[in-house]
């Protein structure tokens, strides 16, 4: 597909066009509040209408890295593994985060019916005992480089590689391959397939990232300020997913005195501390009412209202944020170094 010119300043970001990580990749961004409006589900272009310098194209995973490498897209999500599979042919893309979703293993996968081969030590002393034979041991795969040269590091040389693409499962059945090395999310459709990994036999762990060009995006501050919304609004939500807010009444005779009884527990009261506020009670009223907010990891919700309830807290709510801003993005300071730097994809 042929991705149309558009305004020099305008941020183009890939995602895949169809499969799990293309549907993947949407919900992300739709959580982050970066939601993509395609009005047409056979477009190949999509707009973000809360990014209005940004443009959507759609691509294949392993052309995503390619157009991204070439200039002719800025950004664009695709899989580690096809990164580390062909990163070495474009120089000019770097890594701006690993995004946490789209999770895999590339494994090494072998008939059921081998029985004495389990481990990876077993696998090697069979590629000597086919190559005594006259023989090699076939290996379908897509991806020819990582497995290569996981092989060679394990110390096996003796086998030959048969490039596949599409449903590889079946190559030791129909014959033109003894074993395969594969992605697999669950091992389901290995098993369905009568095969199963081997002990020592995980090539790469891979999962969604979003790549960049470091050409294109050093020579446009306008796509930077745009990736830069972009980055800090994805780092916030997803910080965001370890924190909650408790809001609660507490009695007290002052803002010190609440303030004091919350900080004993310094475990429970806030990531940087309560915020404490007085409550306008009613004229006339006998008791002094505080209102406090905390933000604490998430797996101390409960420890920590029963901390403001042992201080006579009451009203006790509980909410999840939606964003949490640092004081400074973490990642858009590692891109920039990315980006002012030298050198090759960031593997």
């Amino acid at each position: 597909m042929m991705i149309d010119r558009v305004a020099a300043d305008k941020l183009i970001l890939a995602l895949p066009s169809k499969g799990r990580l293309g549907d993947a990749s949407e919900s992300f961004f739709g959580r982050a509040g970066l939601r993509i409006y395609k009005p047409n589900r056979r477009q190949y272009t999509a707009t973000i209408p809360s990014l209005p310098r940004a443009e959507v194209v759609y691509q294949r995973p392993r052309d995503i890295l390619g157009k991204v490498g070439e200039g002719r897209v800025d950004i664009g999500i695709t899989g580690y593994d096809i990164l580390a599979e062909y990163g070495s042919e474009t120089e000019d893309v770097i890594i701006i985060e690993k995004l946490g979703f789209g999770r895999c293993e590339l494994l090494l996968a072998v008939p059921d019916s081998w029985i004495d081969v389990t481990s990876i030590a077993d696998l090697a002393d069979l590629s000597l005992r086919h190559h005594e034979r006259g023989k090699q041991l076939r290996i379908a795969t897509k991806y020819g480089n990582l497995t290569k040269g996981f092989m060679y590091r394990q110390g096996i040389s003796q086998f030959l590689l048969v490039h596949a693409d599409g449903a590889m499962e079946a190559a030791p059945r129909m014959g033109y391959a003894d074993m395969i090395a594969d992605l697999s999310e669950t091992g389901t459709t290995l098993r369905e397939n009568h095969l199963r990994p081997i002990d020592g036999g995980a090539i790469l762990a891979s999962q969604a990232v979003l790549i960049g060009n470091r050409r294109s995006l050093r020579e446009s501050s306008a796509k930077l300020e745009t990736l830069r919304e972009m980055i800090e609004l994805i780092e916030a939500h997803r910080r965001a997913s370890r924190f909650v807010s408790l809001r609660a009444n507490i009695r007290g005779d002052s803002l010190a005195d609440v303030q004091r009884r919350i900080l004993a527990n310094p475990a429970l009261s806030g990531s940087k501390g309560p915020g404490v506020v007085a409550v306008a009670s009613p004229q006339g009223a006998a008791e002094k009412w505080f209102e406090t907010n905390l933000l604490v990891p998430s797996d101390l919700i409960h420890k920590t209202m029963r901390h403001l309830r042992d201080l006579g807290g009451t009203d006790i709510i509980v909410m999840r944020p939606n964003y949490v801003f640092d004081e400074k993005s973490e990642t858009y300071e590692r891109f920039e170094s990315l980006l002012s730097g030298d050198g090759d994809v960031d593997l």
